[in-house]
């Protein structure tokens, strides 16, 4: 279990519990079931789950508990290709939102000490997550004393993460002064948030991000999701349809080459082609100025 991320744990608690009752049910043994009962068992489960993803989450939960590794025999392996073409993969996002907007919005978030706490937290995660390219998961795991301050600020990521691995680096950000523009300059403005919640955050509390309101603790990956949609929201995004994690597909669709590098992909992988390149879905105003000059 020292393997397996507390997420990933999560993840394989409801698969398990199914199979748990499916196995009462048909007087199967859960460490040892043959083939066709977990065939059986994956073939009822196809007609609830969405996706190839969750249903491969089911094998993989089943896997780790058998004692055969039942998950990798060729029938399973075989019913698998056949669910791929029944319910593909496909990206989330047909295009995306041009990360201007949201820029422009929050650079009129300024002066930073005239902002309350809410506007400040909401600028400052949204700007990281502009310019890193980061899960949420890991925003929310940066702890004050992994950041230092110099010429630029750069901040150390130890906590173990989705993807972190054995042979895998953890997460490095870092981040210069933007002189040029005060009101972006996240260099400036972790600073101020540093200083702004110091008076406020209880002595232990380490990490970056608190609450709003009393006793101001840590805040989880999915608050500083909430705080996300809530600055997109306000910049005129729809976050109907775009979540937080859009962030990621709207910078790296936008800064190609140099994002493709800062999020940890190599040159030729497929991730970005397949899920975060997209078109950006430009201002109607952009496109008519386009079409007025051809």
């Amino acid at each position: 279990l020292a393997s397996l991320s507390k997420s990933t744990l999560a993840q394989y608690a409801k698969p398990i519990r199914l199979w748990w009752f499916f196995c009462k049910e048909k007087d199967v043994d859960c460490f040892a079931p043959s083939v066709t009962s977990f065939l059986e068992f994956l073939s009822l489960s196809l007609t609830e789950v969405g996706s190839y993803a969750i249903l491969n989450t089911y094998r993989s939960a089943i896997s780790i508990i058998s004692t055969d590794e039942i998950g990798l025999h060729p029938l399973i392996r075989r019913f698998f290709k056949g669910v791929a073409f029944l319910k593909p993969q496909r990206p989330r996002y047909d295009y995306t939102w041009n990360p201007s907007t949201v820029i422009n919005y929050l650079s009129s978030l300024y002066p930073h000490e005239s902002l309350s706490l809410p506007k400040l937290s909401r600028k400052l995660i949204t700007l990281l997550a502009l310019t890193t390219a980061q899960r949420m998961q890991t925003l929310a795991a940066i702890q004050i004393p992994n950041i230092r301050f110099s010429d630029s600020v750069i901040i150390k990521i130890s906590s173990r993460l989705k993807t972190s691995g054995i042979t895998r680096s953890q997460p490095l950000l870092s981040f210069r002064s933007f002189l040029d523009k005060p009101e972006l300059c996240v260099f400036s403005l972790l600073r101020f948030y540093i200083s702004f919640t110091s008076v406020l955050r209880r002595a232990g509390n380490d990490s970056l991000f608190i609450s709003h309101r009393a006793p101001y603790g840590p805040v989880s990956a999915q608050t500083l999701a909430r705080w996300v949609k809530l600055a997109m929201s306000a910049a005129g995004i729809d976050i109907s349809i775009f979540s937080a994690h859009s962030t990621r597909h709207a910078s790296t669709s936008f800064a190609l080459e140099e994002i493709r590098r800062t999020a940890g992909w190599s040159s030729s992988s497929e991730v970005f082609a397949r899920f975060y390149n997209r078109p950006i879905l430009m201002n109607p105003s952009f496109q008519d100025m386009i079409l007025s000059g051809s």
